[in-house]
């Protein structure tokens, strides 16, 4: 009896220790500034993050092709939420977190996206973003600070509430 009870309380300190590990992490967390990234959009243009958003209110959305757990419609969505605050300051922005191939037919159907759709083929932003898992979204404010970090899917209506907020503010 005396062994369970200590191997309950060895379990529960364990429990402890990893969730307070995981809490602050590697990652962004609140109010942080992004880190400066480099990368390439699905035609090989570079785009610099956070120099070439300076001044807006973005969405960042890191996903891949290849993830089944990544609601795809939500990156067409994210076009529609674009077009309506696009004046107000909104960009959204799609990071692949995988290689991509360019005659991919899959591809076709985010052809007409007018937001930056990036490739981080081996993950390396992924990683400085603290992203653990797919699809991982991050709100990221004017003055390119963290404001929000959703781990999973989330709606488009949970997405406006939040950036909305931020460009409400003003």
């Amino acid at each position: 009896m005396k062994v369970f009870v200590w191997y309950r309380l060895i379990l529960i300190i364990l429990a402890v220790v990893i969730l307070s590990a995981c809490k602050r992490g590697g990652g962004l967390q609140i109010d942080d500034p992004v880190p400066v990234v480099n990368l390439q959009d699905f035609h090989g243009k570079p785009v610099s993050l956070p120099q070439d958003l300076k001044g807006k209110v973005w969405l960042v959305r890191f996903w891949s092709l290849e993830c089944g757990f990544c609601d795809k419609d939500v990156l067409l969505g994210l076009e529609q939420l674009y077009q309506k605050y696009k004046e107000r300051g909104f960009m959204p922005v799609a990071i692949n977190v995988s290689k991509i191939d360019p005659n991919d037919e899959r591809l076709k159907r985010f052809a007409k996206l007018t937001y930056p759709m990036l490739v981080d083929e081996r993950g390396l932003v992924a990683k400085k973003f603290g992203v653990i898992g797919l699809p991982t979204s991050f709100v990221i404010d004017r003055e390119g600070a963290l404001r929000e970090k959703i781990t999973g899917e989330a709606g488009l209506d949970e997405f406006e509430k939040l950036f909305t907020t931020i460009l409400n503010k003003e």
